[in-house]
Order: structure tokens, then sequence, then C-alpha cells
């Protein structure tokens, strides 16, 4: 039954999302929305190269996840291609953003055992998720106490930390997990437990023995997600709707509150621009201009994701040819 509902789920997603992006444009107008975007011009020679920026705080981010004596073998070139990989995996897979952790470790060259790679991405990912979080609970935060809402202070600081608690709860969790699974869980998996545990090993000593290279790397992964602010901040300006900074942060906050509860969608089909025209109706800025910014940015995304595969399409060919010769 469950194996039957996972078979439609992806389907009955994507029509959902497809019908959502078509019901918005065609509530704006076809017409408007193409030659906004269409006025945009030149603007994206900008906001394209502009995500290079992104992804190099990201790759910054996964190197501090090695130890200190195995961080010199990842070379930083080859952490920026691999992350756009992963990346475009990622995003044009229906594997609820995890199919290109599975890419990452084979894909990157160089004399570390696969275990430190492995271990590197899963320390990576985990930090990654926190720094979202963070980022996200910081944006909530500042807007409970920017009088958007009909909190007092008091109480909106308690509701931040409240969630704060809760989500550090919840990773603290799956790290305890990770490091040491449950008897109940040993005895069902036996093969899955003996197999990660040479990769059970470097995480526990990753974390026990680098605390600070853990928070260097959830504040790298929190600076790229803030970058995204810059971005939208950019694409307003070259639509003629110039916002503040405090503006440009309080959309993408929101923004990455709706991409991680609607990870699983695909492409972030229908999500994006759907996303995007509640959270600019919600700010008092034009719903339509926030459409026109999700499709914008889903130019952007499925560009560098096409990029992505790209990078591993090129890596599965040398593996092959590697084989064979």
């Amino acid at each position: 039954m469950l194996h039957k509902l996972r078979d439609y789920f992806t389907p009955v997603v994507l029509v959902l999302g497809a019908a959502t992006f078509f019901y918005l444009l065609w509530s704006f107008g076809p017409g408007l929305v193409w030659s906004r975007v269409a006025g945009f011009g030149w603007g994206f020679a900008v906001i394209l190269p502009f995500q290079i920026c992104d992804h190099m705080l990201n790759a910054t981010g996964w190197k501090l996840a090695f130890p200190p004596e195995s961080a010199g073998g990842a070379r930083f070139r080859d952490l920026v291609r691999v992350r756009i990989a992963g990346d475009g995996v990622n995003y044009l897979t229906p594997s609820a953003n995890v199919a290109g952790e599975f890419v990452r470790p084979g894909m990157l060259p160089g004399p570390l055992p696969a275990e430190v790679k492995t271990t590197s991405v899963l320390v990576a990912k985990v930090t990654q998720t926190v720094g979202q979080a963070f980022f996200i609970l910081s944006g909530l935060g500042y807007l409970l106490h920017a009088d958007l809402f009909d909190f007092p202070g008091r109480e909106a600081t308690f509701g931040a930390f409240g969630v704060g608690a809760i989500l550090f709860g919840l990773v603290l969790g799956v790290c305890l997990l990770l490091i040491e699974p449950p008897l109940w869980f040993s005895r069902r998996y036996p093969q899955a437990v003996e197999r990660s545990a040479p990769v059970r090993a470097l995480l526990k000593s990753y974390l026990r023995r680098h605390p600070v290279r853990l928070l260097g790397s959830i504040g790298l992964f929190m600076l790229g997600y803030a970058w995204g602010a810059a971005e939208v901040w950019l694409i307003c300006r070259f639509l003629g709707l110039p916002i503040g900074v405090e503006t440009a942060f309080s959309i993408e906050f929101l923004s990455n509150l709706v991409d991680a509860l609607a990870f699983w969608v695909p492409a972030k089909l229908g999500t994006q621009e759907g996303g995007k025209v509640a959270i600019f109706a919600g700010l008092g800025l034009p719903a339509a201009t926030g459409f026109t910014v999700g499709i914008i940015r889903h130019v952007r995304e499925v560009c560098w994701a096409g990029l992505g595969l790209g990078f591993y399409a090129a890596h599965q060919r040398r593996e092959r040819a590697s084989a064979r010769g």
C-alpha cells in the first residue's frame, strides 16, 4: 500500500505544482508576465553568475566538514564543482533533496578514503540543515519583533526561543541516532549498522574534536542562505521595485521557510512562484512582481541545475571510460 502511494505521490505533486503555476500565470495575465520577464533583459547576465558566490560559501562550509588532517586532500575547485553537481541532482530529482548527497562522495577526486569523504558529506548536510534552520529562525524572530504580527515583545522572544529549542532537540536527536543507533535499530538492521561503523566512528570523532569547525561550517551555510537576500534585492531593482535591505531579508527568510516546508517538490514546481506571490502580498508588495521574481529565480535555478547535471554526466562518462580501459 505504501509502495503504491509512493509511486503516485510524485506525479500528483508535479500536477498540482504545474496547476498552481498556470493558475497564477492566468490570473496575472501571460502577456503582462512575459513583458516583465522579457524586460528583465540583461539582468540575467548579472543574476546567473551571481550564484557562484553562494556555491563558494557552501563549498567552504563543506571544507570545514573535513577534519583538519584531511581537509588538504580536497581541492576547493573540486568542492565547488561537486557541490554544483549534487545540488543539480537534488533539484531535478524527486528525492527530497537527498539524492545529490549520494553523488558527492563518488565525484570528489583525490586520495582521501571513501569513509572520510562520506563522513564529510554527512557532516556538511547536517550543518547546512542547521544553518538554514537558524537563518529561518533568526528571520522569524526579526519579523515577530518588526510589528508585522500582533505579538508583544516578550511573547515573540519566547516563541522564537521555543522554536529554536525544538529545532536543537531534533538536530541533537538525529546526531545521536547517527552516532550510536538504538538497540532496536541494531537488531533489525544489523548489516546497515555494521557497514556504517567506520563512518559513524569518524562522525563521532569529528563532533568531539572539532566543535569550532562545526560552528564555522554552520555559519558559512547561513551566509550562503543570506546571500539569497542580495539576489532578491537585485532582481527587484531590475524590475523597477526598489526595496530596502530589511525587506529583501524578510522575503528571503520566508522563501526559505516555504522551501523547507515543500522540500519534497521536485524543482520547486509551483512552490517557487506561489510562495513569492504569498510573501510579496503579505509584506504589502505587488503580488504580480512576486510572481515575476519567482519565475526569474526559477530560470536561474534551472540553469545552474542543468550545469550541475552536466558535471555529473561528464563524471559518469569518465568513470565508464576508465572502467573500459
